[in-house]
């Protein structure tokens, strides 16, 4: 008896869909072998450093990026958001990538402000004077900054002459609210390390109910340290 053409094509396709999933698990497989580890990065040729331009400015965060290349022509990068301000590094990432996820990551970066090549030592003293001084008022490094921080390397900060500004223009501690902020226990820590006049804070008030959100927070001394930003 002759075999139902269409069970003996369901068939061949099962065996097919198998097939292909079983070399897609062994090109995982060796993927993954030829991953190299980021804890090694550090020791890895240098690829480029990003800086944004305004990087220095008052009220201006900074945002950097070390790349290095591995031998089997992965990247490896270091992202830090930098608050210069009072914060330190508010967030960061190390990760490992394929060149072209790499390039596809830094050009949509450049659509929101623009980026420039930098010194690497000038990125690892911003890092690391961003955050002695954060630790001045109690607050830490984004968790994750010792794996961004791996792709630093053994890179002397002291190397770099530039001065990285700290604080407001005043020399006071300075915090401009963003959307993720936790406001009331920043000003709670700003105003156990320095008093309710030793920094200066301006409140995002867009969409914003602040006094609302951190009544519990701030006595009336704390509230008129307190500047507001509703453009």
């Amino acid at each position: 008896m002759a075999q139902d053409p269409r069970k003996r094509q369901q068939k061949l396709q099962k065996k097919a869909a198998k097939r292909k999933s079983r070399q897609q698990g062994l090109a995982r497989a060796a993927s993954q072998l030829m991953m190299p580890s980021l804890r090694k990065a550090g020791d890895w040729p240098l690829y480029e450093v990003l800086l944004n331009e305004d990087w220095d400015q008052p009220q201006t965060l900074s945002s950097i990026v070390v790349a290095r290349r591995s031998p089997n022509g992965y990247i490896a990068t270091g992202n830090f958001l930098v608050d210069r301000g009072c914060l330190g590094v508010k967030n960061a990432f190390g990760r490992l990538v394929d060149e072209t996820s790499y390039r596809k990551f830094v050009r949509e970066m450049g659509e929101h402000q623009r980026m420039i090549q930098a010194d690497i030592h000038l990125a690892a003293k911003i890092v690391r004077d961003a955050i002695a001084y954060a630790r001045q008022f109690g607050f830490q490094p984004n968790r994750d900054t010792p794996q961004a921080m791996q792709v630093l390397g053994n890179v002397d900060p002291d190397v770099c002459t530039i001065d990285i500004p700290l604080g407001g223009e005043d020399g006071k501690p300075f915090f401009h609210s963003g959307p993720y902020d936790d406001v009331g226990r920043i000003v709670t820590k700003l105003t156990k390390a320095v008093g309710p006049d030793g920094f200066t804070v301006i409140i995002d008030m867009r969409g914003s109910d602040f006094f609302d959100d951190n009544d519990d927070y701030l006595d009336d001394e704390q509230r008129d340290s307190v500047e507001f930003d509703d453009d």
